[in-house]
């Protein structure tokens, strides 16, 4: 039998544009928050990423319920039962299973990066460094809430760094032993599945109208936000 790597494929759509310029985007703003805030410099311009993150993040959850078809969570997020089962075949090289969105184990990467996300950028808007930076909730919340988000903030890009980093060899294992061109997908936003598969795949279209609605609204609340606090 065939692998499904030496079948005849197909190219499907499977990552609208703005998934792509969402994944692409936090690749540069997560660099620049780690370095901008591991040395302490450019803390303006970390305060504006760090909401731009927010925004981007908020887009994306949002994205996960009303977005194409593969963005949405009801697509790719497996029951912890179906994830566990899947392990075995994810990990194998010569399993002939194919997923053309996210399988189930990277479904449940992708909600642990986007609440950690969340949390670093919310736990941002109370942060303080007692010198220059004070986010934009300080004057409205207690003084212990300003030290457990301080100290959240501080705290989390540990564990968000570990993700990226299992994040990054997880995709390197799938392009390089798998074959699967996961990071050509992500800025294509093609795949190739087996010609057999092709016909019953959706294909991920933009919702050009719900896009720039959530854009629209998401953007005056930005703009409102950096005039008031930024």
């Amino acid at each position: 039998m065939q692998s499904h790597t030496e079948q005849a494929t197909r190219a499907v759509k499977v990552w609208d544009i703005s998934i792509r310029l969402f994944h692409w985007s936090l690749v540069g703003l997560i660099g620049f928050l780690w370095w901008s805030g591991t040395e302490g410099v450019q803390m303006d311009n970390h305060v504006l990423a760090g909401y731009t993150v927010l925004g981007l993040v908020v887009y994306r959850v949002i994205w996960g319920f009303i977005g194409s078809y593969h963005a949405r969570f009801i697509n790719f997020i497996r029951s912890p039962i179906k994830t566990l089962k899947s392990i075995p075949e994810v990990l194998s090289v010569r399993s002939n299973s194919h997923h053309v969105g996210h399988n189930p184990v990277g479904g449940w990467m992708v909600v642990a990066l986007v609440l950690i996300l969340l949390a670093q950028g919310i736990s941002g808007l109370g942060t303080t460094d007692d010198i220059f930076i004070d986010g934009p909730l300080v004057p409205y919340i207690s003084d212990d809430m300003i030290y457990w988000l301080t100290d959240l903030h501080l705290t989390l890009p540990d564990y968000l760094i570990a993700l990226v980093v299992l994040h990054l060899a997880a995709v390197l294992f799938h392009d390089t032993f798998k074959r699967e061109h996961l990071i050509q997908a992500m800025i294509t936003g093609v795949k190739k599945v087996p010609a057999s598969l092709a016909d019953s795949v959706r294909q991920s279209e933009l919702p050009a109208k719900r896009f720039l609605i959530v854009v629209a609204l998401l953007s005056g609340m930005g703009w409102w936000l950096i005039s008031n606090f930024g």
